[in-house]
């Protein structure tokens, strides 16, 4: 057997081993459960509306009507599938054609991406099997599939593949490093987690910089500027083959939240006396307190190294011996204690790999360990949010598009991609004898010094913590008296584990340590016999961390998870049926309104749940369908159900008959200034009789009589099945009326029509569309035909194919070549 066709099965059974480690961990799956993935769930019942739809026409809707009145279905899923050549690879790389996509999948990708990328370094196979073992299940990769952060998992696995295509780039090899940091920004672009390839994007120009440093110091800047026009090269690649998903993102944004907001009043300004209060100004991005809420504490950052050092998660599985356990005979307890509203589970990197990298940062030289130290901490400092103000209130600042995410803890994945990296270089420089023996004893110690004295000081100086974090106050209010008792027993809980915890880090630290040791002493000569023990330490590791937080208790029957209606929508189908409304929607104040998409599955609501509403949207719900809930809102926006709490712990269904229905006529408008004037404008008027206009479209109405004539009438035309991506009214009237539509205004998707002719319409009550229609008997409607989304199709394929071509050329130029020098040596 030669050494080429040795490598490639090697290679072949560390993938299949892959595959098994996956399996193993996920091992439900193959008995036809699924993980109860609370996101995944809420994403069943956001797109119910639109997979509906797909199975009776076979045609994919651009509008989702059953959240927030209406928005943009590609935003929630269930979107037409993008062609183009990222699409059949995301498939097969996610195992999606075995419906393992959304648990063994995510790990088997976690685990061939991170390995890939380190033997295209030059990493021998056995180290780059630690490497993906120790990534791929790290604490935090973990616990989002647990939660259904499925795009966010895809995209995190690609961070690796991104940085190694940068660095091969950077050290002269274009066209493997080019290709493979195209193919990888490509694939994560699609998978679309944008907040994860920003965060790429800031180590990836750590990274850039690093060696733009080094090229001056060294002198070789033509090979730098190469480098960088390959990989800019790559980047415009990766960009326009996913040119229709970015530009649609980027033109939503600016209608969204995380576009900023337009108006400088605050919900306060109606409940007071004198003229409305305005705050600071208009903002470009999101509130920094909203942004900032999910902030990881200072001293929060060490459960990279001890995972229970804050207690693990909010709903931390407790044993029988546990003070909890014998107070109140639960398993899951609130032990975390962190700066955090709450949280699943720690971001831990395992014992072993930060002790490695560590070590690696005494022994590793040149811009590696520079671009990686700077990276990480980082990416620990932007974690920290607002613990350390400021920094990172700049940041939010000045940094571009930074203030257009939350949750700054995720910037974590940064430091978990770069640790990683650094601990598997530092193995390779002890293996390849890379650092002499007397050097590499005294970095030993030293590394070995540092994480496992840090374990040892946690268990040392366990009795001066204080044990108590955001959630305590919390639940100090919800148990009043009995807290203190409640709390002395989480104490208890929270003690121990931080302390058995520590020790089981500084236990794992001296093996590993102790493993290099008797390498590095001459007492263990076989390499692979080192790798192997490494690698079972850390496997050991992590999957005991993980499955505190992902088991087989997480995994149910596939019936429990499908979508089932409530005795609540079978009451409002009962109701509908008997009053003869067919389309009108929900207000559901027994949820939690604005953050619940359940009731969104079988009725088109006045809630639901997205992490990018319509800004207008929102504020509308600020102001009026929240703290102070304003009933002419809600019905002009055909709130026709409520569902509220019947004071007996159910619910009852109340009928609306004040709803103003799908469109009607008004008798007059209120032209109004600007946004803070149209907001306000809504606490004193009659939506039945007045529109609120901007005076931005003043000119569409000017001169024209548009009081109300009694006898006009406007009607829906009732589809079926249900089009949510078309409307249409009949309309009858002796003059020129406006026409207002309990529609949600977004102009970039919705064109509408007058008998077939394109016309006019704008936008009214600060959130609606309205029309004016003229005399006479005309058939009204609004198709959203999201020009965009389809116009760029033509430039992904185009994008695709020049990609495909550069592929297969690079092929068909390294088997040239090989032949050639084949040739030659004969």
């Amino acid at each position: 057997m030669n050494s080429k066709t040795k490598k490639t099965l090697i290679h072949l059974g560390i993938v299949v081993l892959f595959f098994i480690i996956s399996a193993i961990y996920f091992s439900p799956a193959f008995q036809g459960k699924v993980i109860q993935q609370g996101d995944t769930m809420k994403f069943n019942a956001m797109v119910n509306e639109a997979r509906q739809f797909h199975e009776a026409t076979g045609d994919y809707a651009n509008w989702n009507s059953a959240m927030f009145s209406g928005m943009p279905a590609y935003q929630v899923g269930m979107a037409e599938p993008r062609s183009d050549i990222f699409t059949p690879f995301r498939s097969i790389l996610t195992l999606t054609p075995f419906d393992l996509q959304l648990n063994v999948g995510i790990l088997f990708l976690y685990l061939i991406a991170f390995y890939v990328c380190l033997v295209m370094m030059g990493v021998s196979p056995l180290l780059s099997l630690l490497g993906a073992v120790a990534f791929g299940l790290g604490s935090y990769n973990i616990i989002i599939i647990e939660a259904g952060h499925i795009t966010k998992a895809y995209a995190i696995s690609m961070m690796a593949p991104i940085l190694v295509g940068m660095l091969l780039t950077l050290r002269k090899k274009y066209l493997l490093g080019g290709i493979l940091f195209s193919f990888a920004l490509g694939l994560q672009i699609a998978f679309n987690h944008i907040q994860i390839t920003y965060y790429t994007a800031i180590a990836g120009v750590v990274l850039g910089i690093t060696y733009a440093v080094y090229a001056i110091k060294d002198r070789w800047i033509k090979q730098f500027l190469t480098s960088v026009g390959v990989l800019l090269l790559g980047c415009a690649m990766a960009l326009t083959i996913n040119s229709r998903h970015l530009f649609v993102n980027q033109q939503y944004a600016e209608y969204t939240m995380r576009g900023g907001s337009e108006i400088s009043v605050t919900p306060e300004d109606l409940y007071k006396d004198g003229e409305p209060k305005s705050i600071a100004g208009k903002t470009s991005g999101l509130d920094i307190d909203y942004a900032y809420s999910w902030s990881y504490g200072k001293g929060e950052t060490f459960t990279i190294l001890v995972p229970g050092l804050y207690g693990g998660g909010s709903g931390e599985t407790v044993s029988k011996d546990s003070e909890f356990y014998k107070n109140f005979r639960q398993t899951q307890a609130p032990l975390y204690w962190g700066d955090q509203p709450f949280t699943s589970g720690p971001v831990y990197f395992g014992a072993i790999v930060m002790f490695l990298f560590v070590l690696g940062l005494i022994i590793v030289k040149g811009p590696e360990r520079w671009w990686i130290l700077i990276a990480t901490l980082l990416s620990i400092i932007m974690a920290w949010g607002k613990n350390f103000a400021a920094f990172n209130e700049f940041l939010f600042e000045y940094l571009p598009m930074y203030n257009k995410f939350r949750t700054p803890s995720m910037s974590l994945v940064i430091a978990n991609v770069t640790t990683v990296l650094m601990a598997i270089l530092a193995l390779k420089t002890i293996l390849n004898k890379e650092v002499a023996q007397k050097q590499l004893q005294k970095a030993l110690y030293i590394s070995a010094g540092i994480t496992g004295g840090l374990c040892l000081l946690f268990i040392i100086f366990a009795g001066s913590f204080s044990y108590s974090g955001l959630s305590d106050m919390q639940m100090a209010a919800q148990y009043g008296n009995q807290w203190q008792a409640i709390q002395d027993i989480l104490v208890s809980d929270r003690k121990d584990l931080l302390v058995s915890d520590s020790m089981r880090s500084l236990i794992l630290i001296l093996l590993a340590a102790a493993t290099i040791w008797l390498f590095n002493s001459n007492k263990l000569k076989n390499q692979n016999w080192v790798v192997v023990a490494i690698v079972a330490l850390t496997l050991f590791d992590l999957w005991g961390v993980d499955k505190r937080y992902l088991n087989d208790n997480n995994f149910v029957n596939k019936n429990k998870i499908t979508l089932q209606p409530t005795q609540d929508d079978l009451i409002i189908d009962e109701y509908a049926r008997i009053n003869g409304d067919k389309d009108y929607r929900v207000f559901n104040v027994a949820v939690n309104t604005f953050n619940d998409s359940y009731p969104s599955a079988f009725h088109h609501q006045i809630g639901g749940y997205h992490a990018a509403k319509l800004r207008r949207y929102q504020d509308l719900i600020d102001f009026y369908l929240s703290r102070h809930i304003n009933t002419d809102v809600l019905n002009m926006l055909n709130a026709r159900y409520f569902v509220v709490p019947n004071g007996q712990g159910g619910t009852a269904v109340q009928r609306n008959v004040a709803a103003l229905g799908n469109a009607w006529f008004v008798d007059n408008c209120r032209l109004v200034d600007d946004p803070n004037a149209e907001i306000l404008a809504l606490n004193d008027f009659d939506p039945a009789q007045t529109a609120i206009v901007n005076k931005e479209f003043a000119e569409l109405l000017a001169g024209k009589d548009l009081t109300r004539d009694s006898n006009s009438v406007i009607e829906p035309v009732h589809q079926q099945p249900y089009n949510p991506d078309y409307l249409q009214y009949k309309s009858k009237t002796t003059k020129d009326q406006l026409a207002v539509f309990s529609e949600i205004y977004y102009k970039p998707d919705w064109i509408a029509y007058i008998d077939g002719e394109r016309a006019e319409y704008i936008r009214v009550n600060y959130v609606l569309r309205a029309m004016v229609v003229p005399a006479g008997e005309h058939t009204i409607e609004f198709r959203n035909e999201a020009p965009l989304l389809h116009k760029l199709d033509k430039v992904a394929w185009a994008g695709s194919a020049i990609f495909g071509i550069i592929i297969l050329g690079s092929i068909a130029m390294v088997i040239y070549k090989g032949r050639k020098k084949k040739f030659a040596d004969k």
